[in-house]
């Protein structure tokens, strides 16, 4: 069957699963506008934009009648595991960058599939679309959408990234799997900031992962210290669910050197040493002043009296972001 033919293809690409969703409006997307409606979005003003595109693939891929839908899983270490000199980087942005490598591999599998079926076309997406690959991941079959909002599979647990291709094939659909979640909420009560307000119900504005990758300015004093040491992104709530206990060795994307990196080293990049060590990860978004921010936020949680004269070295900083955060944070450190 060509379904099964193009979703081992896939897998030959580095796809951990890989499942066909059908190309049609979405129910389950109506929340979207509820959400928005209610500026759970913080400053993503992106989601605002192309909002029915969300809700229906064909809008953004008029010829979409299937979506193939794959699962990319990442390594890494607990953050618990950590040093408290240490910051703390989410597992998936510890890698290359994502959106390219994930669209490389797809777009080899589109290739094949015009050689395999000529006149066949589609259009890959990994993230950065219009698309809601979560809820036509749950719709190929490849796990339920988890109480933390993250899709979840009972065999890789929630660590792993969703890519697609919309296709202009009419293919036979793979069937959603029963949700298992059960009574557990332990992502719910790992979240320091009660970001997940209930369940499948995430508001960006109290999240740590927004935070500290998506706002930009100061961070919000009533939330600093709820993001601990987390640097870039937060992994709690994946953490804490039962179905991410099982270890599983690296994916295909490329690792970064340092889970954990040192705070004070993180503290002395200049732009070059920033775009060196970040600039072909996600973390490149961030630029060197946005993982600054957070840098010195982390000195301050920590209360590691070792960090007070990194501290007073950006008392004064031109930046009164990075000023204010070193002032701040200064605070909370130990005499």
């Amino acid at each position: 069957m060509l379904e099964e033919e193009i979703k081992r293809r896939a897998r030959q690409a580095g796809a951990d699963l890989a499942g066909i969703a059908p190309a049609r409006l979405l129910p389950e997307a109506s929340f979207l506008k509820d959400w928005l409606r209610e500026g759970r979005h913080g400053s993503m003003g992106f989601m605002l934009r192309d909002v029915a595109r969300r809700e229906d693939i064909r809008l953004w891929h008029p010829q979409s009648k299937s979506v193939l839908v794959c699962a990319f899983r990442y390594g890494g270490s607990p953050s618990q595991s950590a040093a408290r000199t240490s910051g703390l980087i989410a597992r998936y942005a510890a890698h290359e960058d994502y959106h390219r490598a994930l669209k490389g591999r797809l777009e080899s599998v589109l290739a094949w599939l015009r050689e395999r079926c000529p006149g066949a076309d589609g259009r890959v997406f990994a993230d950065s679309s219009p698309v809601m690959e979560r809820l036509y991941a749950y719709h190929a079959g490849l796990g339920w959408i988890g109480r933390n909002c993250l899709l979840v599979n009972e065999e890789l647990g929630s660590f792993f990234l969703i890519a697609g291709i919309s296709l202009d094939l009419e293919l036979a659909a793979d069937h959603p799997v029963q949700e298992r979640c059960g009574a557990c909420r332990l992502c719910l009560e790992a979240c320091p900031s009660r970001a997940l307000v209930q369940d499948r119900v995430l508001d960006a504005r109290l999240c740590s992962a927004y935070l500290t990758l998506e706002l930009r300015g100061p961070l919000p004093q009533e939330r600093r210290a709820g993001i601990g040491r987390w640097v870039a992104g937060c992994d709690l709530c994946q953490e804490a669910c039962p179905w991410n206990r099982k270890a599983h060795p690296p994916g295909v994307l490329q690792p970064l050197d340092g889970q954990e990196p040192l705070l004070r080293d993180l503290a002395g990049l200049d732009d070059k040493g920033f775009a060196e060590r970040f600039g072909r990860t996600p973390l490149s978004r961030l630029k060197r002043a946005g993982l600054l921010r957070n840098v010195l936020l982390a000195m301050g949680n920590s209360e590691h009296a070792e960090f007070r004269k990194i501290l007073e070295s950006f008392r004064a900083d031109p930046d009164p972001v990075l000023s204010e955060q070193a002032r701040w944070s200064l605070d909370r450190l130990p005499v």
